[in-house]
């Protein structure tokens, strides 16, 4: 016999799950031309990313847009008459979930456990020659930086073998940045939820809503971080099961901050991209043939691009 959520699930098929929907094309990891060896020439014969706990970023508003948001919306919705004040009253008392769903593989078997987990992300870019980025990324070596270009299809299937007993869940998704944006995300949501809603539903809409919220946190920033267009691999491992995955530490500014390595298919690099070159022509013809060199030699089948941005110093 059916819960009232999977009954609940059904009626609104799986666009109501609360799993963002996993971003295709090349995406950009920039970084600096010293951390080539770690990346990409490592021991385990792999590309090495690293992803860092998603409450120790350095925007210090991650992950506190989405309530805001959330509760402006309600409020719209209530005062154009689209939501009843029963069903406001249910919506605006909903948080975003501590908690997330995993399916785990025990002895054979598939068995889902809900609850809490940590989060980790890898930064990458939709763009590959953004000054901005050049510039923030490779500070401390002037623009002496490169970004990896990855297929975003290809670093997903690299992760079935790593996260095979379910332990770990992991997507790769787009961050908004336009509050209009937000806002209509989830007004789009809320509104599929009013057209099915029953009052016996009422449990099963907190739990998803909930869900929903806590995804979403992960994808809201601010405006004033668009330049960056970033796209995130967002890893989410349940606190149960820490053990899944090593948890390393590293320091910056002062501050010290947890992280996981992710291991990718060499396959999934597509190219690498130079910073703006302070060099002449033939310096930067040479770094070009040397790099090739070092990715050919090391099983990498990749493009060498150069950035266009025209910076003397």
């Amino acid at each position: 016999m059916l819960s009232l959520l999977d009954e609940f699930l059904i009626k609104f098929s799986a666009k109501v799950l609360p799993y963002n929907d996993n971003y295709s094309g090349e995406i950009f990891h920039y970084t600096a031309l010293r951390n080539i060896d770690s990346m990409l020439l490592n021991p385990q014969n792999q590309i090495v990313l690293w992803a860092s706990q998603f409450d120790c970023l350095n925007d210090i508003s991650e992950g506190t847009l989405v309530e805001k948001c959330y509760y402006k919306v309600c409020e719209d919705l209530k005062a154009d008459g689209q939501i009843s004040e029963a069903l406001y009253d249910l919506l605006s008392k909903i948080k975003p979930s501590r908690n997330e769903t995993f399916l785990i593989n025990i002895d054979g078997k598939i068995r889902p456990y809900r609850g809490e987990y940590t989060t980790y992300i890898a930064s990458f870019s939709k763009n590959n020659d953004l000054l901005p980025m050049w510039n923030y990324y490779s500070k401390g070596d002037l623009f002496e930086g490169i970004n990896l270009g990855m297929d975003a299809d290809g670093i997903i299937s690299s992760f079935p073998t790593f996260f095979a007993d379910g332990k770990i869940n992991v997507c790769i998704s787009s961050v908004v940045y336009n509050k209009t944006e937000q806002e209509q995300i989830i007004k789009k949501f809320l509104l599929k939820i009013v057209d099915k809603y029953e009052k016996r539903f009422d449990s099963s809409v907190r739990a998803v809503v909930s869900m929903k919220l806590t995804s979403w946190k992960m994808l809201f920033k601010q405006e004033c971080f668009s330049y960056e267009q970033e796209v995130r691999i967002i890893v989410n491992v349940a606190n149960k099961y820490r053990d899944a995955t090593f948890v390393r530490y590293r320091t910056n500014a002062g501050y010290i901050i947890p992280y996981i390595e992710l291991k990718i298919n060499k396959k999934a690099l597509k190219s690498v991209t130079l910073g703006p070159f302070r060099g002449t022509e033939s310096q930067l013809s040479l770094q070009k043939k040397t790099l090739l060199q070092m990715l050919v030699s090391n099983q990498y089948d990749a493009d060498i691009k150069t950035s266009d941005v025209p910076v003397r110093y």
